[in-house]
């Protein structure tokens, strides 16, 4: 029996994960690279992505996984709906305090001050005193007229105004269609590329969630889960039916900023935070974490606070965006950010706090009652590893959802559930080639090799936590034996 399982160098680093995004410059060593500096996840972000050079890159990163060269976990960002200004020959340089015409029809435009807009639903949602951010709170401008075809703004910056700039409508709902014509053409070439996680930006409501995820059933990649982007202001009302529709939450925090005062982003933060926490779902902190190290091989002393700091505060992924994709320090990105999380777990002292269960079932209650007393247990008893067997996710889910204190392996004979793993905090995974029908012979075959690998130790008291099964469903059961 075969078992498909990380080397001793990596089990022994971080228990958070990392994902990292890339460019179609990326080449075999440099996936080879940024997967032995502990990356776990790769992100494409197809704003800036082409599909005929970005396919030969998923395509050998499948290549480099199946000959265990690299076990890297493939995630798409696709573009959703932007709000952006006007195409222009040449920019134009607005002043502090000037007043000019924002339309929805670029024809009726006959000034050079005039800007269009492409939100079509403008005069519509649009008040006075209403406050609109362009190039990302570079210029502020404030509504001060609402007429037919245009709105008059008066500016409170002065900027130099390029084509295509972004546009952000704080504390404003937004009559957006949600999957555009392009959104459903970037995830079809994503689905038939073969990938394991999807990000969709500005979620607003469980809605948004659901459209996609008949998307992916009518496309038959049930397989791939959905991360919800928190990106704007609307999400505060709806965080709980957004976490509860969603595989995982990133808190997106560019964008972030952007829709709310920048002071109140920490709280903010906070909050998504324990949202995950009380739903179960894995929370990924994302923007700029080590922005320096795009052009620097050391990153500042607030750098490492923060992504020390997020990972104190139970972020259970951090992301990587400019930092690895620009293509000056990657490696050294990746490995820094490890070294921050590793010396932040050294101070982690998880008491597993209780969450809500979205099932009703009786037996996810049980699954969920059983793993929270075997982490407690295994606290008690100074059991520093914990061998789960699962042929749902579930277990693995509720173990990492806990935040253990130990070393977790997860055993599964099920590629897409192991697939959903790598973005679970504190769960090694170990792929079966086989599954035994009794599970004391997969038991004693994992201890076996694991001890073979010397991941445990002769004598080592461990806990294993599995599902037994019983006619059509399964029984959640806990076990501590002795390796020998």
């Amino acid at each position: 029996m075969k078992l498909y399982i990380l080397n001793k160098k990596w089990y022994t680093m971080k228990k958070a994960k990392i994902i990292a995004t890339i460019r179609d410059t990326y080449k075999e060593q440099d996936l080879i690279n940024i997967y032995n500096a502990w990356a776990n996840i790769v992100r494409f972000n197809f704003p800036h992505a082409q599909y005929d050079t970005t396919a030969p890159v998923i395509k050998l990163i499948h290549e480099l996984n199946k000959k265990w060269l690299t076990n890297l976990w493939i995630l798409v960002d696709t573009k959703w709906p932007w709000v952006r200004t006007w195409a222009r020959e040449k920019p134009y340089s607005y002043q502090k305090w000037e007043e000019f015409r924002i339309f929805v029809d670029e024809s009726l435009m006959n000034e050079d001050s005039d800007m269009f807009c492409d939100y079509p639903y403008l005069l519509e949602d649009i008040k006075i005193w209403d406050k609109i951010e362009i190039e990302s709170w570079l210029m502020e401008v404030e509504v001060t007229e609402v007429n037919s075809d245009f709105i008059k703004v008066i500016s409170k910056h002065n900027l130099e105004v390029w084509s295509r700039r972004h546009m952000n409508f704080p504390w404003m709902s937004l009559k957006f269609p949600w999957l555009t014509e392009q959104d459903k053409k970037d995830l079809l070439f994503s689905l038939e590329c073969w990938i394991e996680f999807v990000a969709i930006s500005f979620v607003r409501t469980k809605k948004n969630i659901e459209e996609v995820r008949e998307f992916l059933h009518e496309n038959n990649a049930d397989h791939v889960q959905i991360i919800a982007k928190i990106e704007n202001q609307e999400w505060l009302e709806n965080i709980d039916e957004i976490t509860q529709a969603s595989d995982a939450i990133m808190i997106a925090r560019w964008d972030l900023w952007i829709e709310v005062p920048i002071f109140k982003l920490p709280y903010y933060q906070t909050y998504i935070l324990d949202a995950c926490r009380k739903w179960w779902k894995p929370a990924i902190m994302a923007t700029e974490l080590l922005k320096t190290m795009v052009n620097s091989p050391i990153p500042t002393r607030a750098e490492i606070s923060d992504v020390y700091n997020s990972r104190i505060q139970w972020a259970d992924v951090l992301m990587l965006s400019e930092e690895t994709a620009v293509w000056k320090f990657p490696v050294q990105a990746v490995e820094t950010m490890s070294k921050a999380i590793e010396e932040a777990e050294k101070n982690l002292v998880y008491s597993h706090k209780d969450f809500e269960l979205v099932q009703n079932d009786e037996i996810s209650l049980w699954k969920k009652s059983l793993v929270k007393h075997a982490l407690s247990l295994a606290d008690e008893l100074k059991i520093n590893h914990i061998l789960v067997f699962t042929t749902s996710w579930h277990l693995a889910k509720f173990v990492s959802a806990f935040k253990p204190n130990q070393h977790v392996f997860a055993c599964c004979p099920d590629k897409k559930i192991v697939d959903w793993m790598n973005i679970l905090a504190g769960i090694q995974w170990i792929k079966m080639e086989e599954w035994k029908e009794h599970t004391s012979e997969n038991q004693d075959i994992t201890l076996k090799i694991l001890k073979e690998k010397n991941l445990i130790s002769i004598w080592e008291k461990i806990i294993i936590i599995w599902d037994k099964k019983r006619w059509q469903e399964t029984d959640p059961l806990i076990r501590i034996t002795v390796v020998e």
